[in-house]
């Protein structure tokens, strides 16, 4: 006896796509900490290859406790400067809901939407909203100006 099976077609107008978290930049890059943290540092010199380095602006266009949003390689980017010459990056996507963090209120970064706070030395989550921190990534300065590691 012999049975023949019909695919029905499969009906993908209402299906939901699911961006990951992690960007595959990003995984390598933390990838490549952890290999060097472990003393594989071979391997976390072409896992670091991945990640960009990306020019940002003039240091001196930051103030001391200030911070300037950019968009490097279509990210969105801030970059703070909570004491003389140190430098830090962050997403300036808000952790709640996905909107821009888009006001510095003294040592915080501030998403205006729903009033969640960020640390400008560490990202991490303050008040409001928010539970998680925001992405940190790698500042560097050559000849004046920063250049984010993305």
């Amino acid at each position: 006896m012999e049975t023949t099976h019909e695919c029905a077609e499969r009906d993908t107008s209402n299906d939901i796509v699911i961006k990951p978290q992690v960007t595959r930049r990003h995984f390598l890059r933390l990838a490549a900490m952890g290999l060097a943290a472990v003393g594989l540092s071979s391997q976390a010199e072409i896992a670091m290859a991945a990640s960009t380095k990306v020019k940002a602006g003039k240091a001196s266009d930051i103030s001391v406790k200030g911070a300037r949003a950019y968009t490097l390689n279509g990210q969105y980017i801030i970059v703070t400067q909570p004491k003389a010459g140190t430098y830090k990056a962050f997403s300036g996507i808000c952790t709640h809901q996905t909107t821009k963090v888009d006001s510095l209120n003294g040592t915080n970064l501030v998403c205006r939407r729903h009033n969640g706070y960020f640390d400008t030395t560490t990202g991490a989550a303050k008040g409001g909203p928010v539970s998680r921190g925001l992405t940190s990534y790698p500042v560097t300065i050559t000849s004046g100006y920063l250049y984010v590691t993305i």
